[in-house]
């Protein structure tokens, strides 16, 4: 399967700091949930997107260089999560993933994060002190559009964790990566994770990117994407189908995560090769990639495809265009 390469992009006159690939991703074919669960995996994919500058004021951001949703009080870090939106049906279900109400809603840019870069390979108090900064500014982000989606913000807590740690969604020894967990919508971060970014080269902001993904995770949680997908999930027999719907899950928390990434682009001062290395991160995120086998089948997504859906999310603040559940299978790979 051939790849679209990464457009080159060259900054316009008297440019900002704010760059940010452009435009919408092309309009996904619609059809029954089953259909697309079932459906082969495709032979192409559509080029990722050129970069601009972030100067165009539509939906919920600023104008005039003002922060957008400044004002808003963030809640302290929160272990007793109100329930997650459950449905009760096999039909609520698929609404809640291919027509949520999300959708229909616009992240604010840009939004202040004044959080320096950090070395993540660090499992010291900083490190914490630096992630639960992040998720202030993450909650910042998100809560306008799960506000007028009519849905419930929460700010989840951050635990750093060493060999073996015991949460909600299992005990023992975990694997050494960062992970949010539904049962109690706290997110979870390996302290040994800088260690296994260092092989790839990863940005400066390469855990900022990851922590913006498993936030991904929990506004997925809010807003029942999480228990809609999961539900589908367990009453799928077919493996290939079960991988398929997992890597949308998962592409989708990347493309949440370059939404946030845009969002604060401006606070945080990144320029063009510090978007051309998050779209490598995502890259380098891949099955493929860390499996080192081109034909892996997981159910993250290949590196093309990660990079895809994280670039879709850095181009725009239309949360609808995060809808990897109605995207055809060539996207999702």
């Amino acid at each position: 399967m051939q790849y679209a390469p990464v457009p080159q992009w060259n900054a316009p006159p008297g440019y900002r700091p704010g760059y940010v690939p452009a435009g919408r991703p092309p309009a996904p074919r619609r059809s029954p949930l089953g259909r697309f669960l079932l459906a082969a995996i495709g032979l192409s994919m559509l080029a990722l997107l050129a970069l601009v500058l972030i100067n165009a004021v539509s939906g919920g951001e600023a104008r005039d260089g003002a922060y957008a949703n400044d004002d808003y009080q963030v809640p302290a870090p929160n272990l007793n999560a109100p329930s997650i939106p459950i449905p009760e049906t096999f039909d609520e279900a698929e609404r809640w993933l291919t027509a949520n109400a999300v959708y229909g809603q616009t992240t604010p840019a840009p939004v202040r994060c004044e959080v320096p870069a950090i070395d993540v390979a660090r499992a010291d108090a900083a490190l914490d002190a630096h992630f639960e900064d992040l998720v202030e500014c993450l909650v910042r982000v998100w809560q306008p559009p799960l506000t007028e989606a009519r849905f419930q913000i929460f700010r989840p807590s951050v635990t750093i964790y060493t060999e073996q740690i015991s949460t909600r969604c299992g005990s023992g020894r975990i694997p050494r990566n960062a992970f949010y967990c539904p049962a109690d919508q706290q997110i979870y971060w390996s302290n040994t994770l800088g260690d296994i970014l260092a092989p790839f080269n990863r940005s400066p902001r390469a855990g900022d990117q990851i922590m913006a993904h498993e936030f991904g995770h929990a506004i997925q949680g809010r807003t029942g994407i999480i228990a809609s997908s999961q539900g589908i999930r367990q009453n799928i027999s077919d493996e290939r189908a079960r991988l398929e719907l997992g890597r949308r899950t998962e592409l989708q928390a990347d493309c949440f995560a370059g939404q946030f990434m845009r969002s604060v682009s401006t606070s945080l001062g990144l320029q063009q090769a510090d978007v051309e290395r998050i779209q490598r991160d995502f890259f380098n995120s891949g099955d493929d990639v860390l499996s080192g086998d081109p034909n892996y089948n997981g159910d993250h997504g290949q590196g093309r495809s990660r990079q895809f859906w994280g670039s879709t999310g850095l181009g725009t603040g239309q949360v609808g265009a995060c809808n990897t559940f109605t995207a055809p299978s060539t996207q999702v790979r």
